[in-house]
């Protein structure tokens, strides 16, 4: 054997083994071909979802939908802290005569009495006013859960000081009666910035009535109330308090509450 030779195979014995390709019975090509399969059922399926996104914003919303209770209601698409002119006068409205209708009839009654002697009496719901103790009908007590909570206990305790004994008795009786309620208008900043805000304009009356004498007199109710949005609302106990917490749910689900409510002054109310 030549010297040349002898080096060769010393050289060859000393490099690396170099893998044997794959035999015919395609053990090794099986992973190589599950992973390809894997990689374009993945390329696919990208594919379907891409075309199906683009097919959903291509549809309208429907503006209507149905609730389980058979009522239809519209829908959109806006800020979470937009409220309509119509829902936020409907629940100044509603939150003021509920507040401000003092009858010793209980809360579950959803109408005003028409002084019936009759009718159930409520139990008076006592606040405290300084020192002292006073108290306001049933009806009040849950209507002003849409107050903010500090300005609900100082409204409470002025609405003690301005509520008749003889509205506990049925003796008195006392309504509110909108005249006007202008629409709500935005509280802005100096730079025309929304602060989070409305302020409602109520021109309207209390109707005191004497049962017996039926002596009328009237008291101007002129007020401004300030109001915002809010996210979670105080849900009142329907079977506790019947159809009465029904309406007041119905208004505090537009998730709004008043924060203040001011005197108008004489220029304000025929502005």
């Amino acid at each position: 054997m030549t010297t040349d030779l002898k080096r060769d195979m010393q050289r060859m014995a000393r490099s690396p083994q170099v893998p044997m390709p794959a035999s015919s019975n395609g053990q090794l090509k099986v992973p190589v071909l599950i992973a390809a399969l894997c990689s374009s059922l993945a390329l696919l399926l990208s594919f379907f979802n891409l075309s199906y996104t683009r097919q959903i914003t291509k549809k309208e919303f429907p503006s209507l939908v149905q609730l389980s209770s058979g009522e239809t209601v519209e829908i959109g698409f806006e800020d979470p802290n937009y409220r309509s002119p119509e829902v936020i006068t409907q629940f100044v409205t509603e939150t003021l005569y509920y507040m401000m209708t003092m009858t010793s009839y209980g809360a579950g009654d959803g109408q005003v009495s028409a002084l019936d002697p009759s009718r159930q009496k409520a139990t008076p719901i006592k606040i405290k006013i300084g020192n002292t103790q006073g108290a306001i009908t049933q009806t009040a007590w849950l209507a002003s859960e849409a107050l903010e909570p500090k300005f609900a206990d100082t409204f409470r305790a002025k609405l003690a000081q301005m509520t008749p004994p003889d509205v506990f008795t049925g003796a008195e009786e006392i309504i509110l009666k909108f005249d006007y309620v202008k629409p709500p208008v935005e509280v802005n900043d100096s730079n025309g910035n929304w602060l989070g805000r409305w302020e409602v304009d109520v021109i309207a009356n209390l109707k005191v009535f004497r049962l017996g004498s039926g002596e009328i007199s009237t008291i101007p109710f002129n007020k401004r109330v300030t109001l915002r949005p809010i996210s979670t609302v105080h849900i009142h106990d329907v079977e506790q308090f019947g159809t009465l917490a029904l309406a007041l749910n119905a208004s505090q689900r537009s998730g709004l509450q008043i924060t203040d409510i001011t005197d108008l002054t004489t220029a304000e109310v025929f502005r």
